[in-house]
Parts: C-alpha cells; sequence; structure tokens
C-alpha cells in the first residue's frame, strides 16, 4: 500500500509538498506540546526527536523520489522483465541524492567514502574507474590518493548524476573526467585501468546486467589490475509491516563465483564494518583470458 502511495505522490512537485505537510505537522505537535507542558515537558530531549523524525521522514521521501524505475527489477525472474534494454535501476535528483546521503551518514558522507574507497589500497599514478559513480564524491576521493600523476575516470548511467560530478570536479580544481555511459558498455578501450570501483551500485544491475558488466571489467583492467566492489548483502527476511523501504541487495558469494568464473582471482572479502555492507576484491590475473559467456 505505502508503495502504490509512494508512486501517486512523488512527482517532481509531489515530494516538497509532502515534506512541507511533515514539517507543519512536526511544528504543530512542538507548539502543542508546549502549551500543555503540565502533561507533556518539552526538552531538548523532545525537540530533538521530533527533529530526527522530520529528518527520517524527510530521507524517505527523498531516497523514494530519486529511485525511479529504468528498465528492470533485479529481483524478479528474468522471464518476468519488461523488454527493453537491461539498464538497470537509474537514479535521477543528484541534488537529492546528495541530501539524502548527507542525511543518512549524519554529515559524515565524506569518512563514509573514505572507508569504501579504503579497501581498494589505491597508490600513486593508478589509473582508476569509478562505475556508477553517482554525484563523483567517490572518484574526487580517489583522485586525491593517486595523485597529479593518476588518473580518475567516472561513469554513470545518469545525466544528472554526471553533470553534478563534473560541477563538483570543477570547483574543487580536480582533474576527474565523467562521462554517462552504462557499466554494461564502458566507454573505453582494452587494459587501460589499474582499477575499477563500484561501490553501492551493483545491486541496481539485473542478473545479465551483472554479468556484462563482469566481462566489461575484466576487458577494461590491466593485467593484474583489481576491482572493488562495495555493496548491500542479504538481509534476514522481515515483516512488511515494518519494512518502509525494500532496498537492494547483492549475493557476494555468488558475485565472487561468477567472477572467478569469468577470469577474476578473488583475493579478498568481508564486511564493510558498517551495517549490512561487505566488500569484494577480485583481480584480473597477469595470463588470464576472458571467458566467453
Amino acid at each position: 500500500m505505502h508503495q502504490g502511495l509512494f508512486a501517486t505522490l512523488h512527482g517532481k512537485r509531489g515530494w516538497p509538498a509532502i515534506i512541507a505537510v511533515k514539517l507543519t505537522l512536526v511544528l504543530a505537535a512542538l507548539v502543542l506540546l508546549g502549551t500543555v507542558d503540565t502533561l507533556f515537558p518539552v526538552g531538548a530531549p523532545t525537540v530533538m526527536l521530533h527533529v530526527g523524525a522530520l529528518a527520517v521522514v524527510a530521507g524517505l521521501l527523498i531516497w523514494q523520489g530519486a529511485h525511479r524505475s529504468m528498465a528492470v527489477d533485479a529481483d524478479k525472474p528474468e522471464s518476468d522483465q519488461p523488454k527493453t534494454p537491461h539498464v538497470g535501476i537509474l537514479l535521477h535528483s543528484a541534488g537529492m541524492y546528495d541530501t539524502l546521503a548527507w542525511l543518512l551518514t549524519f554529515g559524515s558522507e565524506r569518512a563514509f567514502r573514505e572507508k569504501m574507497l579504503g579497501f581498494a589500497d589505491l597508490k600513486p599514478g593508478e589509473a582508476v574507474l569509478d562505475v556508477g559513480c553517482g554525484t563523483g564524491t567517490v572518484a574526487l576521493l580517489a583522485k586525491r590518493k593517486v595523485g597529479p600523476e593518476g588518473r580518475v575516470d567516472g561513469v554513470d548511467a545518469s545525466s544528472d548524476m554526471i553533470a553534478r560530478a563534473t560541477t563538483k570536479a570543477q570547483r574543487a580544481g580536480s582533474q576527474v573526467c565523467f562521462s554517462n555511459a552504462t557499466a554494461q558498455q564502458l566507454p573505453y578501450k582494452d587494459n587501460e585501468f589499474d582499477v575499477v570501483l563500484s561501490t553501492l551500485m551493483f545491486h541496481h544491475l539485473p542478473k545479465t546486467g551483472r554479468a556484462a558488466f563482469g566481462r566489461e571489467a575484466f576487458r577494461v583492467l590491466k593485467p593484474g589490475g583489481r576491482w572493488l566492489i562495495v555493496d548491500f548483502a542479504k538481509q534476514p527476511r522481515r515483516s512488511r509491516f515494518f519494512r518502509l523501504h525494500r532496498h537492494g541487495h547483492v549475493d557476494l558469494n555468488r558475485i565472487a563465483s561468477d567472477l572467478a568464473a569469468t577470469g577474476f582471482n578473488i583475493i579478498a572479502q568481508g564486511n564493510v564494518g558498517t551495517k549490512g555492507l561487505r566488500y569484494l576484491i577480485a583481480r584480473r590475473e597477469a595470463d588470464a583470458r576472458l571467458q566467453p559467456r
């Protein structure tokens, strides 16, 4: 029921109106509590509780507004997918995406991205490709690590994301090149990068898209190059009554098996340290050959 309601109300004009209504309700609650403080004493904890509730509501609304299905639902069988190109789930509303990231990380998005990026063990002078780069935060951090002699490119299927990422790079004076492209068709030559990054984007791809991305990552990596995947692990089933938003996830053990069959060697995997996130590092061995699928 809540999904249908969100789908009906979350147009370009709908979500600001809903947030305004929620804000009005919260402010009204605060005023009401202040006038009947004999029953409900108002203090800092109460105010913070209501402000936090508003932030959660705004975050959920922004998240629903930013997720617009493009082509597929990665959880459905392939036979049930719409007959459109297997691009995956495309995110729009780049500004809302950044706002949501700030809310969900309690203003510590950079530290959160740095933690994920640390698993890639980037070195000065390396060439890095960030696939599904979003608004460019990880790519810009990667450029700092590889230094002026290194190279960082970012690609995303959303032109909105690429536009915002490009603006960020220009403001920061960072030499990062962003391009509008899909993970399944990377616009680069063979053996061009030392590292491929895909953080929090793999779950947006359908099964066939994941296989195509695996082949493309293998192709653009240099022999000995490595691929960092960070994504949401599969969570235990929970009651639909309490699940406000069912986020995507991937089975990294299955992904590891698929990548090994493609020609990668899995060199590390484990928990990121943030609830529900896992990482995997795959290396293209020097003598490996791309396996036809």
